[in-house]
C-alpha cells in the first residue's frame, strides 16, 4: 500500500516537471536568471529602519532645512537696493555732452548736440541755432550726469557768436531751469555739472592724422549717451584766396555715420582729449569733422573781438601763441553773427 502511494507521488512529480519544461524552453532565460530577482517574504522586512534610524534621519533633514533658511535670509539681507546700484563707468566727456533744442519765432524747431565748456559756455554747430533771418525764440539744454542716466533740462541759453564759415556757434547760460525747463534759481545739481564736466578744448594743438579712430557720444535706444567709435576719412579742404592755396579744416565723414544728432557731435581721443566737432562749414554742403584748430581759432576770435570776456579762453589763446592756426580769413568775417 505504501509502495503504491510512493509510486503515485513520484509519478505526479514527474508529470508536473514534464509540464513545466515547455515554459523553460520557451523562455530565453535560464532558471537561475528567472530566480535571480526573486526575494523571499522574509527579505522584504529585513531593510525596515528602526526607530533610532528614523529619528536620526529626521534630525539631519531639519539641520539641512535650517542651513538653507539661513542662506536665504543672508541673501535677502545683502540684497542690493536701487540706490546702491552704480551707474556704468563711461568716459567723463559723456557727461559734457548736451542736447540743444532751439525754438524759432516762426514756430520751427531744431535740435542737435552741444558740448559744455568751462564757465557756462556751450559749443555747438551753427546748424543747430541758425535759421536764416528767423531768430531763435528760446534755446534749452538737456544733460545727464553720473548721478542719474535720465536727461533733464538744465539751462536756458543765449547765442553769443555764430560763424557760418567755420560752422560753429557759441552759447552761454542765461537762466537756470528745472527738470521741465521752467525758470527757477540755480540748484546744486546744475552747479555740480558746470564745475565738473566743462571741456578744455585748448588742452592740445597737435595735428590729427586722416583715418584716425575717434570716439563720440551716441544716443542709444534707452535715451542715454554711450561711447562709440569710428574712423575719420580724408582731409576736407577749401581754397584760401589770401594764401593762394588749399587749406585743410577738417575731415570727411562716411554718410553711414549720419544720425539724428549729427550736428554738434564732439569727438575725442582714447585719453578723453577733444578733437573736433561735426558740422557743415560755409564752403561745404555736407557735414564734416571740424578739427579742434578751427574751434580754437573761433573762440579766440570771439575773445579778441570783445564778443565774450572770459579769462580762461583769454589765457588759453595767449598760451597758444604762434601755434594758433587761422581759418577762413579771406571771408573777412562776413558770415559771423553775434
Amino acid at each position: 500500500m505504501l509502495l503504491k502511494q510512493t509510486k503515485k507521488i513520484i509519478a505526479g512529480v514527474m508529470v508536473l516537471w514534464i509540464a513545466y519544461i515547455p515554459f523553460l524552453i520557451a523562455s530565453e532565460d535560464s532558471v537561475e536568471a528567472v530566480l535571480e530577482d526573486y526575494e523571499s517574504p522574509q527579505k522584504l522586512f529585513m531593510n525596515i529602519p528602526n526607530a533610532q534610524e528614523v529619528e536620526n534621519t529626521q534630525s539631519q533633514s531639519n539641520e539641512a532645512a535650517k542651513v538653507n533658511s539661513s542662506k536665504t535670509d543672508s541673501v535677502q539681507k545683502t540684497k542690493m537696493r536701487p540706490r546702491d546700484i552704480a551707474t556704468p563707468v563711461v568716459p567723463q566727456w559723456i557727461y559734457s555732452t548736451a542736447i540743444i533744442e532751439t525754438n524759432f519765432s516762426d514756430g520751427s524747431f531744431k535740435k542737435g548736440l552741444g558740448t559744455l565748456l568751462q564757465n557756462g559756455f556751450y559749443l555747438t554747430s551753427s546748424e543747430v541755432v541758425y535759421n536764416g533771418k528767423i531768430m531763435p525764440k528760446a534755446i534749452y539744454v538737456k544733460m545727464q550726469d553720473d548721478m542719474t542716466a535720465n536727461l533733464i533740462c538744465v539751462s536756458k541759453l543765449q547765442v553769443k557768436s555764430v560763424d557760418l564759415d567755420a560752422g560753429l556757434a557759441l552759447l552761454k547760460v542765461s537762466q537756470s531751469v528745472d527738470d521741465f525747463c521752467q525758470l527757477r534759481p540755480q540748484t546744486y545739481y546744475q552747479d555740480r555739472i558746470f564745475k565738473r564736466y566743462g571741456i578744455d578744448v585748448f588742452a592740445s594743438h597737435r595735428d590729427i592724422a586722416p583715418y584716425t579712430k575717434v570716439n563720440y557720444p551716441y544716443f542709444d535706444k534707452m535715451f542715454v549717451f554711450v561711447p562709440q567709435s569710428m574712423k575719420i576719412g580724408r582731409v576736407a579742404t577749401y581754397y584760401d584766396f589770401d594764401k593762394q592755396k588749399e587749406q585743410g579744416y577738417g575731415f570727411e565723414i562716411s554718410t553711414d555715420s549720419y544720425e539724428e544728432y549729427t550736428y554738434g557731435r564732439a569727438f575725442y581721443d582714447d585719453k578723453g582729449g577733444f578733437l573736433g566737432m561735426m558740422s557743415r562749414a560755409g564752403v561745404g554742403y555736407v557735414p564734416v569733422f571740424i578739427e579742434r584748430d578751427v574751434v580754437q581759432d573761433f573762440l579766440c576770435n570771439a575773445q579778441e573781438n570783445g564778443i565774450i570776456d572770459d579769462n580762461n579762453i583769454k589765457k588759453s589763446c595767449q598760451v597758444l601763441g604762434e601755434n594758433r592756426k587761422r581759418f577762413f580769413t579771406d571771408m573777412k568775417g562776413m558770415a559771423n553773427f553775434y
